[in-house]
């Protein structure tokens, strides 16, 4: 259940729920909703790409299929078996700082969705046959998604131009086949044992459950696994400027492109909101800056793509032109970098009516994002894992309606100059 109030910043948005910690570290968000008979049991552990180990690229992104591979008391195949067959689903992701496992399910289904999350924290059966299969599985997965799909290798390529090697952002998280053949059993189980435990582990249960009864089941299935202690982090700097400023690459496309990297702010910090709504500013509509000029003008880029791609401790700021055959790639990049420097030295400021309209599109996607159990219980998972506070939903909001014209263009002064940006060349292997 949530509430939303039609007047921005003055009153509050928030979603009704209660967060409380297990005495082994377990951390728990409750958000009650009966209007549908469904339940979303959503666990974040505290771990992702980020935490690799020094030659194991791709590692926790591994781990993730693993944890689908069966427990002692639950067998391969089941875990998602015994869900499905009364009408429930799940699926996982991993990203840089985090790995989210979630369950949807009909309400009748809680016990069961809690046992078997409970399960796999403590009780994962690895065995070198499973690690096999899925090493092959997520080897496949990067195929499909980097090397043979168009503009796959812009994934790989950007990582290594931004970050120093001995960076852990420095690999894309799909990981080398290298490293990823690398991969021995032992590391795996070290991994499971370092990172897999209730106090570095958020569990989130959203829907129609029982309020009288919701603490005694997550007490007894999650509250007899004990806590362990957890690896030291070490966090090295962040760099300001790219390691590679250019570099061109070949790719099996018809489509030439030119990929504009930057570094900017981690999420939730100054500069971050402004960052994405600057990217709407360039690109996203028809009126946007760049579409209007190149697209529909010029008629020299086909499409664009702008974001701020946000990230707990470190994020990039992106622009990416797919440029129409014949287009001077070198001197469309220098008229984009232009274009954001007009903005930042208020030759060319965003306009009143273009930040108006842009705070509107995020207030509503604020609303539209809360409107499912699994959209709250993720809502709530990032802010309390990213900030401390379950409750930020109204402060992220503010975030962006409290933007002025000045803050957007502080932003692209600071963070989007000339001499800051990675430029990328993507050709059609025939002009190689």
């Amino acid at each position: 259940m949530f509430f939303l109030y039609a007047i921005p910043i003055t009153l509050a948005l928030d979603i009704q729920h209660e967060t409380y910690r297990l005495d082994n570290g377990l951390s728990v968000i409750l958000i009650e909703d009966h209007s549908i008979p469904q339940v979303v049991v959503d666990t974040w552990y505290h771990v992702g790409s980020y935490d690799d180990p020094v030659g194991a690229s791709g590692f926790a992104h591994l781990f993730e299929h693993l944890m689908f591979m069966g427990t002692k008391r639950i067998p391969q195949g089941e875990f998602d078996g015994r869900m499905e067959e009364f009408g429930g689903w799940n699926n996982a992701t991993t990203g840089a700082d985090y790995t989210n496992y979630y369950d949807v399910a009909p309400s009748e289904l809680l016990d069961l969705l809690l046992f078997m999350e409970a399960d796999r924290m403590v009780g994962l059966d690895i065995t070198q046959k499973k690690l096999d299969l899925q090493r092959d599985v997520v080897r496949n997965e990067r195929r499909q998604n980097y090397e043979d799909r168009s503009y796959g290798s812009v994934w790989l390529t950007v990582p290594e131009m931004m970050y120093p090697g001995n960076h852990p952002y420095h690999l894309d998280g799909i990981g080398s086949h290298e490293d990823l053949k690398a991969a021995t059993l032992e590391t795996v189980q070290h991994f499971y044992r370092d990172w897999y435990m209730p106090n570095n582990a958020t569990l989130c249960v959203a829907g129609d459950f029982d309020p009288t009864t919701i603490k005694e089941k997550i007490r007894f299935y999650f509250g007899q696994i004990p806590e362990r202690t957890l690896p030291e982090r070490i966090i090295p700097p962040i760099p300001i400027k790219p390691q590679e400023p250019s570099k061109t690459i070949y790719d099996r496309i018809q489509v030439p492109a030119v990929i504009m990297t930057w570094h900017s702010p981690p999420l939730y910090e100054n500069g971050d909101a402004a960052l994405d709504v600057l990217a709407d500013v360039l690109s996203g509509g028809n009126d946007a800056r760049l579409d209007k000029e190149w697209i529909n003008a010029r008629e020299e880029v086909q499409e664009f793509s702008v974001f701020q791609m946000s990230s707990q401790k470190s994020s990039l700021f992106m622009v990416q032109a797919y440029a129409r055959p014949g287009t001077d790639l070198e001197k469309l990049a220098k008229e984009l970098q232009q274009e954001i420097t007009a903005i930042a030295n208020g030759s060319k400021p965003v306009s009143a009516e273009e930040l108006n309209m842009i705070q509107s599109e995020w207030e509503m996607n604020f609303y539209w994002k809360l409107e499912s159990n699994l959209g709250r219980a993720e809502t709530l998972q990032t802010y309390l894992f990213h900030t401390g506070d379950s409750h930020y939903i109204q402060k992220d909001l503010n975030r962006y309606l409290s933007l002025q014209i000045s803050d957007l263009q502080r932003a692209a002064a600071t963070y989007l100059r000339e001499d800051q940006a990675a430029i990328l060349y993507v050709l059609p292997e025939e002009t190689k």
